[in-house]
């Protein structure tokens, strides 16, 4: 009997080595848990002016013999578009620190040449520039994410900036951009307030980064119905005081702040490594984990409603250059070992997805672990993109938590977790399930337990290889490239087992249903709402719990009730909102100043702060029936209002009717 389990697994496995063990893990996927939306956002990218990254990689120049469109590579911009990209990042880097982007509008011939400091010394034409970024994101069908300069240019330089790619007023950076054939607004909404402040862009201490951030956010003004999302320098790595620091003095001047964190290995090319380099390489990717989650509890201290998002705009793997290439230019290879990397950095920003909402590998094209290599007219896709085409299912759905008791990979007396995984919910009812193993002998039994799901057909495809240093070259494109998976078993419709080969990345698709919590029972119930007024002087929503209201009374819907200071109120509003279908439902606040947005004590959305009128979105999988609803809201002087909308099945976004709403009657 063993020794026919032990030849299934061979079967399952797709032939690894005979004598490799089988290892066994366990792990309980609970969808009446769902929460948090994966932002595509975490299926980002980072572009820097560096090596090859941009010219030669993206940019050859509308006369070149190589395809393009706009001078933007053919070949390059049809793969990344299939690849579904949410975010790039632009223009750095440690050279974002040192650009100046008013050298590249305008007509190319006129653009002043200037030199790349940060990168090899090289003479930068300046071809590439803003429209021609903001072209590249479109024709790839993502949103683009400028990195400001705060450490060689001035706050009239980044307001500028913003002015000239947002503005829709009559104003000489509006003219500018439409002397320069672009007459319409960008409406850019991400942008960076400097790179790595604590290092190349400029070696700064916190406190007087946080100054700057401060005094540089107050000029970047929103302008039409485009509200920017200004992302301040977070950490490098373990460095926690800077994440208090800035958290402590300015997190009321952005919306993100970053993480960047490398896993090095740079004293040897990427494909030349043994089982030592591979299993260093994984242990220091799954140190991301802990990263993120000491910033957030630090972030948590000032931001406990996680309105402030973690942006790791920096990460991946980084060894020495490919032989014969400039040192300065970071070029590298790509092998199954970045492939396995790369699944196990999604599936840890995945899992943190309530506080982690935009990724940007490092780098897209060409540079360090790249999705893209170029050579002239040649171009190959590396094991890195086919994980990010694999896992571009989990984009916009919910995150499932998976409780996993992983198995361990075990080498030189010391060890890892031989699995993990991430699974979410979209917005057909498919369920995917992002496995990864990282032992590259052995393979993984994981045995699945399914609470709150029914599955019914499953479906997977795969990405491994015989070889740790397998990878993709110009002659040989196909050598690491996904196939169809089939070492699954679905048991009954509560339990699956998949068997993963060694170093392994496997994507499922399961077909179910998904069974919500049940709908409460409401006694008598009227339309309307409970609501409570309250007096005070507030920068956030304060514990409305401990506060005496001034007066109580029932209202029809989330309005602001007519009897009010015209300054310094909050109101609570309490009571249940009835759904007509089980579905993804998205919840929307607008306020000004303060507000959120709880459905059955759970926090959904968060838009706390003094403010303009800024709407903030959550998404919940909810049941059909009563569910309870609360909003909280306070005004802080200047103007006042409250806007509560709802958007989901059969249901398109519009103000929360009162038809929906109720309270329980005597």
């Amino acid at each position: 009997m063993k020794n026919l389990l032990v030849l299934l697994v061979m079967i399952f496995a797709m032939a690894p080595v005979l004598s490799a063990q089988t290892n066994e893990s366990t792990a309980v996927l609970d969808a009446a848990k769902i929460r948090y939306k994966i932002d595509r956002n975490i299926y980002g990218q980072f572009s820097e002016d560096l090596g090859h990254g941009i010219y030669g990689g993206i940019w050859v120049g509308t006369k070149s013999k190589i395809p393009n469109i706009d001078g933007m590579r053919k070949d390059v911009v049809d793969a990344l578009r299939k690849l579904d990209v949410g975010v790039l990042r632009w223009p750095g880097g440690c050279f974002a620190d040192e650009y100046h982007w008013k050298d590249g509008i305008g007509p190319s011939a006129l653009r002043p040449k200037t030199t790349n400091t940060s990168w090899g010394g090289v003479t930068d034409d300046n071809a590439f520039g803003t429209a021609e970024f903001l072209q590249f994101c479109k024709l790839i069908g993502c949103q683009p994410y400028f990195t400001g300069n705060l450490g060689s240019g001035s706050v009239r330089e980044l307001a500028q900036w913003v002015e000239y790619c947002n503005s829709d007023g009559i104003n000489s950076m509006s003219e500018l951009r439409a002397k320069y054939g672009h007459p319409k607004p960008w409406d850019v909404k991400y942008w960076g307030l400097g790179n790595e402040s604590w290092g190349c862009g400029g070696n700064m201490t916190a406190e007087y980064y946080s100054d700057l951030v401060r005094r540089y956010s107050t000029f970047m003004k929103d302008y039409g119905k485009n509200r920017l999302f200004k992302i301040a320098v977070g950490p490098g790595g373990n460095d926690y005081s800077w994440t208090n620091t800035v958290m402590k003095d300015a997190r009321q001047s952005f919306d993100g702040l970053s993480l960047h964190y490398y896993s090095f290995a740079n004293e040897k090319p990427a494909t030349d490594f043994t089982q030592k380099g591979w299993f260093d390489i994984l242990k220091s990717t799954l140190y991301m984990n802990t990263l993120i989650d000491k910033n957030d509890s630090i972030m948590n201290i000032y931001d406990p409603g996680k309105r402030i998002a973690l942006v790791v705009d920096e990460y991946g793997t980084w060894y020495a250059v490919q032989p014969g290439t400039n040192p300065a230019f970071l070029y590298q290879q790509n092998t199954m070992r970045d492939a396995v990397a790369a699944a196990c950095n999604l599936n840890i920003f995945n899992n943190h997805c309530d506080r982690v909402r935009m990724a940007c590998i490092a780098q897209m094209v060409n540079v360090l672990q790249s999705m893209i290599l170029t050579d002239g007219p040649k171009m190959v896709l590396t094991p890195t993109y086919w994980v990010f085409d694999m896992y571009k299912v989990n984009e916009n759905a919910m995150m499932i938590p998976i409780e996993l008791n992983s198995a361990q990979y075990v080498f030189d007396g010391d060890s890892i977790p031989a699995v993990n995984a991430s699974a979410s919910l979209d917005s057909t009812g498919t369920v995917h399930v992002s496995l990864c193993n990282v032992d590259p002998n052995s393979p993984e039994v994981v045995s699945f337990r399914f609470d709150s799901f029914k599955g019914d057909k499953i479906s997977g495809k795969v990405l491994t290889a015989d070889k740790m240093n397998a990878h993709n070259t110009f002659d040989n494109p196909n050598e690491v490239v996904p196939k169809d998976f089939t070492g699954y078993k679905l048991e009954n419709d509560s339990v699956m087992t998949v068997t993963m080969p060694p170093m392994s990345v496997v994507v499922l698709a399961l077909k179910g249903t998904v069974e919500p919590p049940p709908p409460l029972k409401v006694e008598n119930p009227v339309e309307g709402l409970n609501y409570q007024y309250y007096q005070g002087t507030w920068q956030q929503l304060p514990n409305f719990a401990r506060l005496s209201p001034e007066r109580k009374g029932t209202i029809e819907d989330f309005t602001i009730p007519k009897e009010n200071s015209g300054q310094d109120f909050g109101v609570q509003y309490e009571g249940y909102i009835k759904l007509p279908k089980t579905g993804l439902y998205t919840f929307s606040i607008g306020s000004d100043d303060g507000s959120s947005l709880y459905i059955d004590g759970q926090l959904v959305v968060s838009n706390d702060g003094q403010h303009a009128v800024v709407f903030q979105t959550g998404t919940d999988y909810l049941g059909a029936g009563f569910h309870k609803i609360k909003v909280e809201y306070f005004q802080a002087g200047g103007g006042m209002d409250l806007k509560a909308e709802i958007e989901g099945p059969g249901l398109k976004r519009e103000k929360i009717p009162s038809s929906m709403l109720f309270r329980e009657g005597k």
